[in-house]
């Protein structure tokens, strides 16, 4: 969102947020991150993602940034499969669960949070 400063015109910068290991953890990372600006704060976030995964990333974005009055839309039209729709179900839930409970359930999955975080080098 650009800053209009009498005189000049100045965009913020963009960060790059490099927290989580999946795709929920990562929204809820954002989530957390826009929660704690000062105003104003953005009142839109573009999604940009690999063509497969920008429908599921929105639907999450949504779930979880959505209730702070921020609009998400996606950076390129989506287009998904009918695995990234299973994707997008399950990781929905686990959204709606974040929200509720403040845990994603990922303690649920051990193995699975092991392995991703050991791909992500996080």
């Amino acid at each position: 969102m650009p800053l209009a400063v009498p005189g000049l015109m100045r965009l913020q910068p963009l960060p790059e947020l490099l927290q989580g290991y999946d795709t929920a953890t990562q929204i809820t990372a954002l989530a957390h991150w826009l929660r704690h600006q000062p105003s104003p704060r953005s009142a839109r976030v573009w999604i940009a993602t690999g063509p497969d995964h920008t429908a599921r990333a929105v639907v999450l974005a949504r779930i979880a940034i959505g209730s702070q009055g921020i609009r998400v839309g996606p950076a390129d039209w989506p287009t998904s499969s009918p695995s990234e729709h299973r994707k997008l179900l399950r990781d929905a839930l686990r959204l709606t669960l974040w929200r509720a409970t403040g845990s994603t359930g990922a303690w649920l999955a051990p193995q699975v949070v092991a392995r991703k975080r050991a791909n992500c080098g996080v």
